[in-house]
């Protein structure tokens, strides 16, 4: 039995009873026809696979979503064409239902919860229709000639949780807007009713994160301006004003400018730009309709805080970019310690003068690890306004005020996420390690305690970390699912989008990895150097080397940025390689030489690099690893011969090695070493006093293995013909950086 990350497509027949009883005969010819002409051809024309037929409807799975809801448009786009040449009477009409998640794979059948839920969403269709859920939504916005009307989130039977559901309408993709319709407030602020109040004096029916560390500002003259102002339901919150007399209080601004951001991002049918892209204009003098224009919104929220000892004043702004009329003004007078009372009070007040209702709506605090305790809110706002400063002497300050705001309130999962992805991003940082006091085993250890701390109370950073973690143990369809959770959380954070299309690139969904990068560029404009490399990632795992290597040379080599340069080389080494061209070889090698002596490796190898790149399928890694071949990088570390005749196959490996103990010494140190592999690649691992949880796979003829505390680790095998099982060196485990001598003993 398999899992894995499929989009299903579920149709079924509207009336079918009534029609068989009318004409059994007549009915079931046509619907034979339909299906053999229409139905069949066309999901075969898209990749899909037709894996259940009943009476009345059948089921097919798509490996691209994009694919199954274009599937569904040509199908009932022709159907109609077919019924209008037809009687009333004789018309066979289908509703649709596509759903993207886990399926369970048994032999030609798919089943699970992505399969029962395409069907609940079938019949919430009209006649004629599509109805897909918002895992699906998610990836193909901006994608389909095609309106898509949020339908709000609907329970169906023997589903525990509410589905977010759109409505496809082919060929009026200017009539329905919408974007994704959840958010993740990494604090408790704004009330989500209330903003819904404010969205609805819009006209909105209906509407559409937590940055990586090593992102930089985007290239300015890269802006994204498609949706400029033109009327789309898009807004941008710009960085409030600090009026308080103590100028150090700006954290406050910028976290009520952030809670803003991530609570009006969680209404369905409203687009909102992502705070970093907002908060490239704090301190700047433009003028809005520039702002709107470069961003490519209509609205603009601004506004300002004045604290004073426990008073607070709030004022906030909205104003339509496309004419500069303000929409609306409002001020509020409160006590710090009633913040989000106040807060939510504010936003109500101005439903209230413009006579609307407020919906009631689940708090931002119960869904994404936030907080109601407002000194925990403040200790978290402060934590944030020294870790985005980033020097080693601000993490330590942010860390502990992270701290301060979880011993205030230990349900808040936001801050032990920032806790966890601080220790994360410090592993190995010898300015960090020093700063913070602490060794690397000690850092990797805190890490797992707060990111088993954030768990319980689950935040979109959360989910990040999570997904980093599992795309390194090759289970990319479970980091996928992990992002899409984060995705809900948050809508308006473009770093969940970028890393989401790495990990579907990882999983062998190149295409898809790309639209991710279209949807981050969306919220925050312009290209950086992660995603140039995320983009040759993409092209390279389609086997456009052209492409790839067009996007890597685009990245800065002059530039402090250190991860975008050290994965982008290696790609762009490879890509190089597979079109052989020599010049570029031999420039990029010196490049990449320079890089891995930064690392510290100073022998790369092709062994080196393969821990790096966690793809699913063989064949990625295959096609990586060939162009690194053909540049004349060493297949092994340590001047071994890859080719061998000691040199273990992928075969013997597993047959040596897994379901069996295996004891030896490191070579050089002599320091003792035992690993235990089950069948299953389950496992422990010592290595002198240390021992650690291990999971191993073969790869070619390779073992990487897995470590929870130390990531993942390839490794070649080698007979030790001089060797003997007194000695415990029959054979030479050859890893990146070290070698070891072992015997197996049980």
């Amino acid at each position: 039995m398999d899992r894995k990350l499929a989009a299903i497509f579920a149709a079924d027949v509207v009336g079918y009873s009534a029609l068989m009883e009318r004409d059994e005969n007549g009915t079931f010819a046509r619907l034979k026809a339909h299906r053999t002409e229409l139905f069949e051809p066309e999901i075969k024309k898209h990749q899909g696979r037709v894996f259940k037929l009943m009476g009345d409807g059948l089921l097919a799975e798509f490996g691209s979503v994009v694919a199954a809801v274009e599937c569904a448009i040509a199908v009932q786009n022709e159907l109609a064409k077919r019924n209008a040449l037809v009687p009333e009477e004789e018309r066979i009409d289908i509703r649709i239902g596509i759903n993207l998640g886990d399926v369970i794979i048994e032999g030609e059948d798919v089943h699970g919860d992505g399969v029962n839920i395409a069907n609940r969403l079938q019949g919430l269709a009209k006649r004629g229709g599509i109805v897909v859920s918002g895992t699906v939504y998610d990836q193909v916005r901006n994608k389909l000639d095609a309106g898509i009307e949020f339908l709000g989130e609907q329970r169906v039977k023997n589903i525990a949780e509410p589905i977010r559901t759109y409505a496809v309408h082919p060929g009026t993709s200017a009539a329905r807007p919408a974007t994704p319709a959840t958010s993740a407030a990494l604090r408790r602020r704004w009330s989500l009713g209330a903003i819904a109040a404010l969205i609805a004096f819009l006209g909105i029916a209906g509407v559409v994160g937590w940055q990586r560390s090593w992102m930089p500002a985007t290239d300015s003259t890269a802006v994204d301006t498609r949706a400029a102002v033109d009327g789309k339901l898009s807004l941008a919150v710009l960085p409030f004003d600090n009026l308080s007399d103590d100028r150090e209080q700006g954290y406050l601004a910028d976290g009520i400018t952030e809670d803003l951001t991530t609570e009006l991002a969680r209404i369905p049918g409203l687009f909102v730009i992502s705070r970093n892209a907002a908060f490239r204009y704090k301190g700047q003098d433009v003028q809005l309709p520039q702002i709107a224009r470069e961003l490519g919104v209509r609205y603009i929220i601004e506004g300002s805080i004045r604290r004073a000892g426990d008073d607070l004043r709030l004022n906030a702004q909205l104003i339509d970019a496309g004419t500069g009329g303000h929409v609306w003004a409002e001020r509020f007078d409160g006590k710090w310690a009633d913040v989000f009372e106040l807060q939510d009070t504010f936003v109500g007040n101005i439903a209230t003068a413009l006579k609307l209702r407020l919906v009631d709506g689940q708090q931002a605090a119960e869904v994404a690890g936030g907080t109601r305790n407002p000194a925990a809110y403040e200790a978290y706002l402060r934590g944030l306004e020294h870790y985005y400063r980033a020097t080693p002497e601000d993490i330590v300050k942010a860390a502990n005020h992270f701290q301060q705001a979880t011993a205030l309130d230990p349900s808040f999962g936001a801050a032990e996420a920032m806790l966890a992805f601080i220790y994360w991003d410090s592993s190995g940082n010898e300015p960090r390690m020093k700063a913070l006091g602490l060794s690397d085993d000690e850092i990797i250890a805190r890490m797992y305690a707060h990111l088993d701390a954030a768990a319980k109370h689950p935040s979109v950073g959360y989910y990040q970390i999570l997904a980093q973690l599992l795309v390194r143990q090759q289970k990319s369809d479970e980091a996928i699912a992990a992002l899409q959770k984060g995705i809900a959380l948050d809508p308006s954070d473009p770093g969940t989008y970028d890393s989401m299309s790495e990990v579907l690139t990882f999983n062998g969904r190149a295409p898809d990895g790309l639209s991710y990068i279209d949807a981050a560029m969306r919220l925050d404009p312009g290209w950086t150097n992660w995603r140039h490399y995320l983009a040759g990632l993409a092209h390279f795992s389609m086997g456009r080397f052209e492409d790839a290597i067009t996007s890597l040379e685009k990245i800065d080599m002059q530039s402090d940025e250190f991860w975008p340069k050290f994965y982008g080389l290696q790609v762009l080494a490879a890509s190089y390689g597979h079109l052989d061209r020599s010049t570029d070889i031999t420039s990029v090698k010196g490049k990449l030489s320079q890089i891995m002596a930064e690392f510290g490796q100073r022998d790369p190898s092709v062994l080196f690099i393969q821990n790096f790149f966690a793809f699913k399928n063989e064949i990625d890694f295959v096609r990586l690893l060939e162009g690194l071949r053909k540049v004349g990088m060493p297949e092994l570390p340590f001047g071994l011969d890859a080719r061998s005749k000691d040199r273990l196959t992928g075969t013997e490996i597993k047959a040596l090695l897994f379901g069996h103990d295996w004891q030896g010494s490191e070579v050089g140190t002599g320091v003792a070493w035992l690993r235990s592999i089950g069948l299953d690649g389950t496992g422990r691992a010592t290595f002198g006093d240390r021992s650690d949880r291990a999971e191993a796979k073969v790869e070619g003829d390779t073992m990487c293995t897995y470590f929870p505390t130390r990531f993942r680790l390839c490794d070649a095998i080698f007979r030790n013909p001089a060797g003997s099982f007194e000695k415990k060196n029959e054979y030479l485990l050859v890893g990146p950086w070290s070698r070891f001598e072992f015997s197996v003993v049980k």
